[in-house]
């Protein structure tokens, strides 16, 4: 055989192989032909869309005096008039007196404007000058300018053309030719200012790019040893013996993420470190900023490298995951892929600068952590939007590390084909299980939690009129079919034994009905005065005072019974139900007595979405945690939870019944210091009732089944 027959014959045995790999043909085939046009037409589209917003929303511009807002009103209303004669739609323009500084334009006042005129020596020819201070970090101040200039420059030109027409052949007296004809052709000046400072104007340069980079980078630089760690270490043969260790699956699969997560996070730092530098000294940053004067905000650098420590682990996490899949390395490349691309669709809502980190939009996964990093840079995130995004992105990595804890150990992973996979989902292969895993547990609570906080933000904007019903239909949604449904449907459906994991039972001694009624009666107060104490210490939120005094004003008119239903007995339960019941089990089945107890009752506290209760609510979650440890029931919580929920209610609704127990007449319940004689003996009542738990030991009243951990 010649060479070239033999070349030819290994060629065709090659490009065979590879045709007939169905992973391969999607990587080179469908990935690029398909899925980017799609992406790319589909951002193309978001963005146009999202400008069309911005211009189509009301721009509010304020002013010095009454004389000026009534003048500028007056050219704006005589502008609309025109455009709509014209068939166009004009922008929409409020003008307001104010005095909003020019560093606090933004979201709520775009733009300042003084009116005046330019000295000349005819007082036929006056100019027109209009100084518009703007914000050119914030893309509603930057576009209101825009379009007020756009305004200005058209109407400049009517007055241009009226005034030729007019006085055409005219000698204008007392005015040089040139002098003349330049007042002519130019009769309104318009000077904008921008009021953002050198470090706003380098955050925003910085926050155009670095953000997608910063994730895109983080996970890209873990794919390589994510894919060693899993796949190379079965193409190498050493996998098998690796999992004989006498070490547990939980341990081996947390050690070799920690790895992949340390270098993801050293390559993203070692490239933020260079993007900035190159902008920085490159000029590029000044390019971008129209050549005004920056500053590089240096010491945003740190808080956003901390903030992608748990970013950092929630891929690496998911990488270490996916790998475990694939039988070579080769073939962990191809299961990489979609992974990066499905973190960078919402990764690139960056482009859309209207898209602000508030809503929904602080606990969608990337998404959040893309448009935080943009906001440290620009220097306009607060603590709370760190503080969530950090809890709610901690929250995925620790659930994906569960999951992936659990995939590494699977027999259908470790000797993976294409029939063993399905072993993964079949019900018939499930064995029957009395309780639920960490790693079930975790991943619902990851999956429930962007839905339970989208949830509480739509019922948190409906008006008063509409509040019972916004709130029934909110408790049958999140309550009845995301807190207690779904956690029931998932058992059914793993062959989880409901009685054991959801704790079914009576309990029968006599104190524990006692601690139950003195821990009912004192918990309230324990937490309100610790929220008080807190209080000294930490700001509270405006808004969330803002939010609680909306919320009185809407309780204020509805029936008690309604209202200690709809807050009280109905959270109770559903919330018991669930991290009590669902989550205590599950992480129970891993973890030791207070370790469980502990995590369940953080990701309690976290799933409340208040920053100053969190910690409340947490120990809250504690007590009500050791409270069904120790009796093994799910119902002395849910008696104790409905009376800590109704107290304040109660209180709140009769005043006569307050003062009789110490609160002064007049004063927000919430928010008042409760005397003395209330204090102390509910402290009392309190510690009495955690000592009758404490005295409940024997085997028959723990959570953890004989022969399991705990």
């Amino acid at each position: 055989m010649s060479q070239s027959r033999r070349i030819g014959a290994i060629y065709r045995k090659e490009l065979t192989d590879i045709l007939r790999d169905r992973r391969t043909l999607i990587a080179m085939i469908v990935i690029p032909v398909v899925l980017y046009p799609l992406l790319m037409i589909g951002f193309m589209r978001a963005a146009e869309g999202d400008e069309a917003r911005i211009r189509a929303q009301q721009f509010i511009i304020e002013v010095d005096n009454e004389p000026t807002r009534s003048e500028l009103e007056q050219v704006l209303s005589q502008y609309s008039q025109d455009m709509l004669k014209q068939g166009e739609q004009g922008p929409k323009f409020k003008v307001l007196v104010g005095h909003t500084s020019g560093e606090e334009l933004g979201d709520e006042v775009q733009l300042r404007v003084v009116l005046g005129q330019e000295d000349t020596d005819s007082y036929l020819l006056r100019r027109r000058v209009v100084r518009i201070m703007y914000n050119e970090v914030n893309v509603f101040s930057r576009t209101a300018m825009q379009e007020l200039s756009g305004v200005f420059d058209r109407i400049g030109e009517f007055l241009m053309r009226q005034y030729l027409r007019d006085n055409l052949g005219d000698t204008i007296s007392g005015v040089p030719a040139e002098r003349g004809i330049e007042l002519i052709l130019e009769p309104i000046v318009v000077d904008t200012k921008s009021t953002a400072t050198e470090l706003q104007r380098g955050g925003w340069a910085l926050g155009q790019i670095v953000p997608f980079i910063l994730v895109l980078l983080t996970i890209t630089g873990a794919v390589y040893p994510a894919i060693d760690l899993t796949a190379g270490e079965r193409e190498r043969g050493t996998l098998e013996t690796l999992m004989a260790a006498p070490v547990p699956i939980l341990q081996l699969i947390v050690g070799k993420f920690l790895v992949v997560a340390t270098i993801g996070m050293f390559v993203a730092a070692l490239n933020v470190v260079s993007v900035g530098a190159t902008m920085h000294f490159s000029g590029l940053t000044q390019a971008i900023t129209s050549e005004l004067p920056t500053r590089l905000p240096a010491s945003a650098l740190l808080i956003i490298l901390f903030c992608m420590i748990p970013f950092a682990l929630l891929f690496s996490a998911i990488l270490v995951a996916v790998c475990s899949f694939a039988r070579t390395f080769k073939e962990a490349q191809n299961y990489v892929m979609p992974v990066i691309i499905g973190a960078m669709i919402p990764a690139m809502v960056v482009v859309m600068p209207s898209i602000r980190l508030e809503g929904i939009m602080l606990v969608v996964p990337v998404a959040n952590m893309v448009l935080l990093v943009r906001d440290l840079f620009q220097q306009t995130a607060t603590w709370t939007m760190v503080i969530v995004v950090l809890l709610s992105t901690t929250l995925y990595a620790i659930a994906a590390v569960a999951v992936a804890a659990r995939l590494f150990g699977q027999e259908a992973v470790l000797f993976a084909d294409a029939g063993s996979y399905k072993t993964l989902f079949r019900r018939s292969l499930f064995p029957p299980l009395e309780r639920p895993s960490i790693s079930q547990a975790l991943l619902l609570a990851a999956l429930l939690f962007p839905a339970s906080f989208y949830a509480q933000s739509l019922v948190s904007g409906v008006s008063q009129d509409n509040f019972v019903g916004a709130m029934s239909l909110f408790a049958l949604v999140q309550f009845f079919l995301m807190f207690m449904l779904l956690p029931l449907c998932l058992a059914g459906y793993l062959k989880i034994d409901v009685v054991r994991t959801f704790r079914l039972r009576w309990p029968g001694k006599a104190r524990i009905w006692l601690a139950v009624l003195l821990l009912g009666t004192s918990s309230w107060v324990v937490a309100h005065q610790f929220l008080l104490l807190q209080s000294e210490y930490i700001t509270p939120s405006k808004a969330l005072a803002e939010s609680l005094e909306t919320l009185e004003a809407k309780l204020a008119e509805q029936s008690l019974w309604v209202i200690l239903l709809l807050l009280a007995v109905v959270p109770a339960v559903a919330e018991e139900w669930l991290f009590r019941g669902f989550f205590l089990s599950g992480t129970a089945s891993s973890l030791k007595k207070w370790s469980a107890i502990i995590m369940v009752s953080v990701i309690f506290g976290i799933y409340h979405f208040l920053i100053d209760h969190i910690l409340v609510k947490a120990l809250l979650g504690v007590l009500l945690a050791y409270l069904c440890w120790q009796t093994r029931s799910l119902l002395p919580g849910i008696i104790v939870h409905i009376m800590h929920n109704g107290w304040v209610l109660i209180l709140s609704r009769y005043p006569d019944l307050a003062s009789r127990v110490g609160l002064p007449e007049d004063s927000n319940v919430a928010q008042a210091h409760l005397p003395s004689h209330i204090q102390i003996p509910a402290f009392i009542i309190f510690v009495l009732g955690v000592i009758i738990l404490m005295t409940i030991r024997d085997h028959k009243t723990s959570l953890v089944p004989e022969g399991g951990s705990g």
